[in-house]
């Protein structure tokens, strides 16, 4: 596990590997730095996502790899997602140890997103992802990268020992639910893996789901766990939220959501751990999430 590369260093390299693919003259501009930085390739319609937080757990190319091909998988069947790029290669490239792919750029609106044709597109994205052929997904990926993530955590000192304790007491209660899962859904299947407000986009096209990296083969219901997390754990967005929730137009279980929401909350709790060894402004938000367990 390594540190988080400097912002520097991933603007050299981002310039260095589209002058190979042909792009003059690029200027990375910084759209959001998270988890990804994702940076404008201006003055072209193009952007690159470049692994930051998530780098210091995942190691090689298969996440950005498989959000590739199932972000074109979906968008050639009409799903409202972001597109790889379509006029130079998307990649994902590795270079100096950042993993790198290039994406169409969205044109974001100023309006908040519609949540109904939010919730109408998740279904319709299922909907395909049913029928799509996944070998390369892993079961339940991310809640098996988060048992790796959590060795992390516990290391890295962000928690108290009364903390630690009541994510080892919970962790026992949500692996039991994951592996309950299987048999109580209709939908073990492709999902998005983290499908919350921050992963869909208000766009001229309308809502957009982006950032399909933690795709995993799952219940459906795992992708409404975590949109309606922050409502359930903090009564946040919930206006938002319960309008997606309602304009979800596929079958679901309610009851099999509702517990995973705990799975959920203990997947994000050591992320936000690693998370804060670039950003510490993230513990209080880690704290609270304890807390709710």
């Amino acid at each position: 596990m390594t540190s988080p590369p400097s912002i520097d260093s991933v603007m050299h390299e981002t310039r260095a590997l589209v002058r190979e693919l042909g792009l003059e003259h690029v200027e990375p501009v910084v759209i959001a730095d998270r988890s990804n930085l994702v940076l404008h390739l201006a003055p072209h319609p193009l952007v690159a996502r470049v692994a930051m937080a998530t780098s210091m757990v995942r190691v090689g190319m298969q996440w950005l790899r498989r959000e590739v091909e199932l972000s074109r998988f979906l968008d050639a069947r009409g799903a409202s997602v972001t597109r790889p790029s379509t006029t130079i290669d998307a990649g994902p490239f590795e270079r100096a140890g950042l993993v790198i792919s290039v994406w169409d750029l969205e044109t974001i609106t100023a309006n908040a997103i519609d949540p109904q044709r939010a919730g109408a597109r998740l279904a319709e994205a299922h909907r395909l992802l049913a029928a799509h052929d996944a070998p390369a997904l892993p079961e339940w990926g991310g809640w098996d990268e988060a048992r790796a993530v959590l060795e992390r955590a516990r290391e890295s000192g962000a928690w108290s020992a009364s903390e630690a304790h009541r994510v080892a007491s919970a962790w026992e209660r949500a692996e039991r639910i994951v592996e309950s899962a299987r048999a109580r859904t209709a939908s073990f299947q492709p999902v998005h893996g983290d499908a919350h407000l921050g992963n869909v986009l208000a766009t001229s096209r309308g809502p957009v789901w982006t950032d399909w990296e933690d795709a995993f083969v799952g219940p459906i219901e795992w992708d409404l766990a975590c949109l309606r997390s922050k409502a359930e754990l903090f009564g946040e967005e919930r206006e938002t939220i319960d309008a997606i929730t309602a304009a979800y137009d596929g079958p679901y279980d309610p009851e099999l959501a509702r517990e995973l929401g705990l799975v959920r909350n203990l997947q994000v709790i050591p992320w936000l751990a690693v998370f804060a060894e670039r950003d510490p402004s993230l513990l209080p938000r880690m704290r609270a999430r304890i807390a709710k367990l």
